[in-house]
């Protein structure tokens, strides 16, 4: 079952180090008033600039927060991380305002004109207006979850000493491992659409007439009638990758890198050639809708979820290197045709879901990862039985007249009366630019009641 580099793992009783996986999260959501549209108030002043607040940002519209979370070893502390800036969010809103729990949009304004976009750098201002040209309003404004993940440090040292006739330093460790995990996930993307997919309409302002999905499906985020994409990158090694993009800004394909809406990011430096030079130091999973069941639009188990695949395909080989590229693109067709099934149907590759949960539960098993871990296969596993246990299934029944508007304010006023129930928050953005350093964040977030590590 084991690769080499799980064997070694194994012999050299790492196996806790290797699951100490390093998790951030960035959480889009749109400030919305009482009726689920836009907001029309500013960026809120008691949590500094949405400029230079590194934890509290704006995106594409004026309106669309995003939380941002240090990295943390543990779970927990990661969703703390979340629930807590999260909370300095809520309390920081006007009065009229909740942030909306949905992938897809509130309802946008009739004139979608450049009054909408957020206030920025003048370079970053220039990045979004460009495009506002190139896309308009509507296609740039499904939110979602990114997961940043990394090996643990300890993990790459033992690799490079381990393996020294094949890696010469961490650089080369570093832009082995993590093309391997990204292909990973690339190829099992389906799967992870079919369980966390949550986007299965739009308002009816969204879509240009009979441009939309003409039923509900799992994901229109995650499908082609989501994020814009022009071309397709190449996973099978940071050169091909950082190769790839940049022939895509030099054709006009894309304006810059950060145009690159791929479901997996290579990240560690802006620039492809210092990435290529320098290492991938983490990457960055794209590809979660927001979880409206919950506040923080992420749940531990499927946190946990993640964890678990990218523990498995760094000790497990997920794709064949001579069929690498067969193999990852018939897993973009696949997803295609998972994100815009029935949310209510099996998924059409049911038997190669029970397949991965097998293998993945032998995985467990071997390593004795822990009860926690069987739990969430066992979720897995009644979520691939019952469909409507899925997100997207769960959401397919509450949806009234073609949309999830009175669903999505429903749960942003439980949010934000959750929120405002709260009896301390963190006030140091207040009077500041926003621009705290990680270690003050903790600080004040976590002292005397939450110890983060």
């Amino acid at each position: 079952m084991l690769n080499e580099i799980g064997k070694a793992i194994v012999k050299n009783q790492l196996v806790a180090k290797v699951t100490n996986i390093g998790t951030g999260i960035e959480v889009e959501r749109d400030r919305v008033d009482q009726n689920g549209h836009l907001s029309r108030h500013p960026y809120p002043s008691d949590i500094g600039n949405e400029a230079t607040n590194p934890w509290i940002t704006n995106d594409f519209l004026e309106t669309m927060s995003e939380v941002v979370t240090p990295p943390a070893k543990n779970d927990l502390d990661t969703l703390h991380y979340s629930y807590a800036i999260t909370l300095i969010l809520r309390k920081a809103l006007a009065n009229d305002e909740l942030l909306w729990p949905l992938s897809m949009p509130p309802v946008l304004p009739e004139v979608k004109d450049k009054s909408l976009l957020a206030k920025a750098s003048p370079k970053k201002r220039k990045y979004i207006e460009g495009l506002y040209h190139r896309y308009g309003v509507a296609k740039q404004t499904p939110s979602g979850v990114h997961i940043n993940v990394s090996l643990d440090s300890e993990i790459i040292d033992f690799l490079m000493h381990s393996f020294h006739d094949q890696f010469s330093d961490r650089v080369a460790v570093q832009n082995y491992v993590y093309p391997i995990i990204a292909q990973g996930f690339i190829k099992y993307r389906w799967l992870l659409t079919y369980l966390f997919g949550a986007s299965p309409v739009a308002q009816d302002n969204y879509f240009e007439k009979g441009k939309g999905p003409n039923h509900p499906i799992r994901s229109i985020r995650q499908s082609s009638y989501g994020y814009p994409t022009s071309f397709s990158v190449d996973y099978s090694s940071v050169e091909k990758y950082a190769e790839k993009i940049m022939n895509a800004v030099r054709e006009g394909k894309i304006m810059a890198i950060a145009e690159f809406y791929g479901a997996v990011r290579f990240k560690g430096s802006q620039d492809l050639n210092d990435l290529v030079k320098n290492g991938i130091k983490y990457i960055e999973l794209r590809m979660f809708d927001l979880d409206p069941t919950v506040d923080v639009a992420l749940r531990t188990s499927t946190l946990r979820f993640v964890k678990l695949l990218m523990i498995y395909f760094v000790m497990v080989d997920p794709i064949d290197r001579n069929d690498a590229e067969a193999d990852l693109a018939r897993a973009e067709e696949m997803n295609s045709r998972v994100a815009t099934e029935m949310p209510t149907s099996h998924c059409e590759y049911e038997s190669e879901a029970r397949k991965l949960v097998a293998n993945l539960r032998e995985f467990v098993n071997y390593l004795e990862l822990g009860p926690e871990y069987l739990e969430i296969l066992d979720q897995v596993e009644r979520k691939i039985d019952t469909p409507t246990l899925t997100i997207s299934g769960y959401l397919f029944d509450k949806i009234k007249d073609g949309s999830l508007l009175e669903y999505g304010i429903e749960r942003a006023k439980q949010y934000q009366a959750d929120g405002l129930a709260a009896n301390y928050y963190f006030k140091g953005f207040a009077g500041t630019d926003g621009d705290v350093d990680a270690e003050t964040l903790k600080q004040g977030l976590f002292d005397g009641n939450w110890q983060s590590k």
